[in-house]
């Protein structure tokens, strides 16, 4: 009785003030997004054929759903699996523009409900030790007030059992945030881009990384290097999209990170 004149009582204000959607703010009511704004679903799942088991990127080769595709078998990424919910083209990186650059905290907490809801079709096995968000730069903080990949890991955390949300990555040093930078300069100075947090044990834990667009893969291929460094058994990454850009640097990612000395 109290939750439906509760909802009446919403349902009035709505009409008087009605809300506006998080990405093109058209006017609407008891919703976030509109129609034309809401991205497909069902998102990317592992029962699609031509997906790689370990970038989940387009595979061409065969034994598709066992084998590693071609990239990765040339240029294996440092972490051992990488999901995410959508190319980023079209509605979703609309979505995830808004959400980043308006910013909008209710827009990533919806996300975060619709990734925590699509771990069991994307990631085969979940056996997490800790859910820790890619960290933002401190310039983009200042702007947000918010850690978005924060947002999204929490949620994601609370959705699982017998694993703990924990921020371990810091930025080492004030620089500016990646999406300012062109892709070449997202290479420079890798190895050092994150921090371990010291009090953070993560030795011979199974991390999932949350991050919200894999672009060059050079901010998950950072973390995971510094990851690795600090002992971690397993990493695996979870993102809301992925662009096509990635593909193209993954050779110069690999030469990066296979290399003894530290990539200035």
């Amino acid at each position: 009785m109290i939750s439906s004149c509760l909802y009446s009582i919403q349902r009035s204000f709505e009409l008087l003030l009605p809300k506006e959607c998080l990405v093109c703010s058209r006017p609407l009511r008891l919703h976030y997004l509109c129609r034309r704004c809401l991205p497909s679903r069902p998102l990317l799942n592992l029962t699609e054929t031509g997906r790689c088991p370990i970038c989940f990127g387009p595979h061409t080769g065969d034994n598709q759903d066992t084998t590693p595709c071609p990239p990765c078998t040339a240029f294996p990424p440092l972490a051992d699996r990488i999901r995410f919910l959508w190319e980023y083209s079209g509605l979703p990186r609309d979505l995830i523009r808004a959400m980043k650059y308006r910013p909008s905290l209710t827009l990533t907490r919806l996300a975060g409900t619709w990734m925590a809801e699509s771990l069991p079709n994307i990631f085969s096995h979940r056996e997490w030790d800790i859910i820790t968000p890619i960290p933002s730069s401190p310039i983009t903080y200042h702007k947000r007030l918010f850690h978005p990949c924060a947002e999204l890991a929490r949620i994601v955390a609370r959705s699982q059992r017998n694993c703990r949300y924990q921020e371990i990555l810091q930025h080492s040093s004030v620089r500016l945030p990646q999406a300012l930078r062109t892709h070449g300069q997202r290479l420079h100075g890798l190895k050092t881009l994150f921090r371990h947090d010291a009090i953070s044990d993560v030795s011979g834990r199974k991390i999932l990384l949350v991050e919200d667009v894999i672009t060059t893969g050079a901010t998950i291929a950072a973390a995971t290097y510094t990851l690795r460094q600090a002992g971690a058994a397993r990493i695996e990454v979870c993102a809301l999209a992925q662009t096509v850009v990635w593909r193209r640097f993954r050779s110069r990612l690999h030469a990066i990170f296979s290399s003894e000395q530290p990539v200035y």
